[in-house]
């Protein structure tokens, strides 16, 4: 009976220990003059990436800045900063979303990193075709890089001008070929207007390359998983790009697909796996340059939030890594 209750004792006494255990996301970094208080996951619940802006502000009255490290994240931010707030706490971050723009026009969202999601979708096309029809492709190390640059307020005109004239040569576009040489499918990491330009550099692609493409926007990585499976059942589909959400998790899946056809990935790479190219940007240079820009904006340093979809996308771990190599470098 004693030795049953000192046991008990030693497994209750263990209990907030293990309870307690923060991942390293959850742990504040150091770098440079910045404390980076921790990265905040919404698993792309736009609800929720508020809520978690609130919360932040709610725990961190002296917080200097909010992060996000997807499209979505910095409109949800400024949507959750009181407006007398408004410029006392700043606002970074990736794409450029609708929300984006607009907290930018306003002045109350500082710069954003823009991506090249037409160019993510129609270098995919053009890859699958190449490797269908036993092309070679240009690559260095396996990498199609579509570059990125920051906009801030006083860029933003030039680069929304070029943004209609690349969807309007995509609309003029629209329309599957009469008879499609060969059947590709692009599937996103989410559901967001992110992916419109996207959409349009697949109706581009169709209609270059006499190819038909069937465009799909997963809420998740079990919604993706539904896909693939879909795509090796139905078996008349020629080639995939993916922007892969889990790497490790879905890796056995991939392959299955890589066994049957050319599978490339954009956006979020899954290195590791059977993929033939990965197309997009650099997200540890990214990062990296939205590091240096957030020095350059706050030269005093301060505390940041980082907030995210979903740290175990490849994408959003090279962002944040090389965020924090951006903040500390001279």
């Amino acid at each position: 009976m004693k030795k049953s209750f000192v046991l008990l004792c030693a497994l209750l006494a263990a209990l907030p220990v293990l309870s307690c255990k923060k991942s390293p996301e959850s742990t504040p970094v150091t770098s440079g003059k910045f404390v980076i208080l921790g990265t905040k996951t919404d698993n792309q619940d736009q609800a929720q990436a508020k809520a978690n802006a609130e919360n932040t502000l709610q725990l961190h009255a002296d917080i200097g800045a909010m992060v996000g490290l997807y499209g979505y994240n910095p409109a949800a931010c400024l949507d959750a900063i009181p407006p007398e707030q408004r410029g006392k706490v700043k606002v970074f971050g990736f794409d450029g979303e609708p929300g984006t723009v607009k907290g930018m026009k306003a002045g109350h969202i500082e710069g954003t990193v823009v991506q090249q999601p037409f160019e993510f979708a129609y270098q995919s096309m053009k890859t699958l075709m190449a490797l269908h029809n036993g092309q070679p492709v240009e690559a260095k190390d396996g990498v199609v890089a579509i570059p990125v640059k920051i906009i801030t307020k006083d860029t933003l005109a030039a680069y929304e001008s070029a943004q209609t004239a690349l969807l309007a040569s995509a609309t003029a576009a629209a329309g599957a070929p009469a008879a499609a040489s060969a059947k590709f499918v692009f599937i996103t990491n989410g559901q967001s207007s992110f992916w419109d330009a996207a959409r349009a550099g697949c109706r581009k692609a169709a209609k270059d390359f006499g190819i038909t493409v069937e465009f799909q926007m997963p809420q998740d990585a079990p919604d993706q998983n539904r896909l693939l499976e879909s795509i090796l059942a139905k078996g008349d589909c020629h080639g995939v790009a993916i922007s892969v959400l889990s790497p490790e998790s879905q890796g056995g899946l991939l392959q299955k697909i890589a066994d049957k056809m050319p599978l490339v990935t954009h956006d979020s790479d899954a290195p590791k796996s059977a993929r033939k190219f990965y197309h997009g940007i650099d997200n540890y240079e990214a990062g990296k340059a939205l590091g240096g820009f957030i020095r350059e904006r706050m030269k005093d340093g301060g505390k940041l939030m980082l907030f995210v979809g979903s740290i175990d996308s490849l994408n959003a771990s090279e962002r944040r890594r090389g965020l924090i190599d951006g903040l500390n470098t001279p």
